[in-house]
């Protein structure tokens, strides 16, 4: 049974989807890229759908990896 999430409303939203986008940026991950890390790693296909506390884990994840994405099996 999955549990339905309702779409973030929380105060810092805004500002954490934009430090994501450009990390996302800097490392050179795609769309795609980015929602197969989120669905392995929180079980969602959107940003829209993290908590405060996984989208800002999300954040410091992607600001902790140091080179941007490689050739990884069809990414």
């Amino acid at each position: 049974m999955t549990e339905k999430r309702e779409y973030a409303t929380y105060p810092n939203f805004d500002k954490l989807i934009i430090e994501t986008d450009a990390e996302m940026q800097r490392l050179g991950w795609t769309e795609i890229q980015g929602r197969e890390f989120l669905e392995e790693t929180y079980g969602v296909r959107s940003r829209l759908l993290l908590t405060e506390d996984e989208l800002d884990n999300f954040l410091l994840y992607l600001q902790l990896t140091d080179s941007p994405a490689q050739d990884q099996g069809g990414f």
